[in-house]
């Protein structure tokens, strides 16, 4: 599903407050709308909307009652510039390698275990956060340095914003036209002058800064 689709489901508080509640326990139906205090038909229409996306999936017990749980792990990460605006979403696969044991002294071993390992990867994710903000702080200076000088080589708004998408990655005129929403006539007429100004370059169809 597209990020801007799951932005939108999200976008709904009891939604929101399903998921949460699912991130601690797989839940009936029924529990769900008790804790949230919400019809059963809402939380229903809910979790369909949900299920579809991905989000959650749904399986039967013993007593064939249908109870709900997070289908995967996902991330979502959202990047609002002067200059940018990106989602980007990405699933991870875990593989759970750790053996349980059964006895009462060798799982309290394993829950201390456990909790030491959580916290060294949040020590470590922490760590790998304020690099990659630091990066992020990098790349909008660089950004911003290269809007100043797409602003004195281009000649209006639709030349700029040709450029800048072409910054991410080269793209052909439909591609061009759908991202841009604009007309893809235009933009042809647009791609060709930029070519003549030696601007962008055309390979295989698709354009990329010069």
């Amino acid at each position: 599903m597209e990020s801007e689709q799951l932005l939108d489901i999200l976008g709904n508080q009891n939604r929101r407050k399903i998921l949460q509640l699912l991130a601690s326990r797989p839940c009936y139906m029924s529990e769900i709308a008790e804790r949230l205090a919400v019809g059963a038909k809402a939380v229903l229409g809910h979790l369909e909307i949900l299920e579809k996306a991905g989000l959650v999936e749904s399986n039967v017990d013993e007593q064939r009652r249908k109870y709900f749980h997070i289908s995967d792990n996902l991330r979502m990460e959202v990047f609002v510039s002067p200059h940018s605006y990106e989602v980007e979403t990405s699933t991870m696969t875990v593989t759970l390698v750790h053996e349980y044991h059964t006895s009462t002294v060798s799982a309290t071993e394993d829950l201390k275990s456990l909790y030491c390992g959580i916290q060294e990867q949040l020590v470590r994710k922490r760590e790998i956060m304020q690099e990659y903000q630091h990066v992020q702080s990098i790349i909008a200076e660089l950004t911003d340095s290269y809007m100043d000088v797409i602003e004195q080589v281009t000649d209006d708004r639709v030349e700029a914003e040709i450029l800048y998408v072409l910054m991410k990655s080269p793209l052909n005129k439909r591609e061009l036209s759908m991202h841009l929403e604009i007309p893809e006539y235009v933009i042809e007429a647009y791609i060709e002058q930029m070519v003549l100004k030696d601007l962008i370059k055309e390979d295989i169809n698709r354009y990329s800064i010069n």
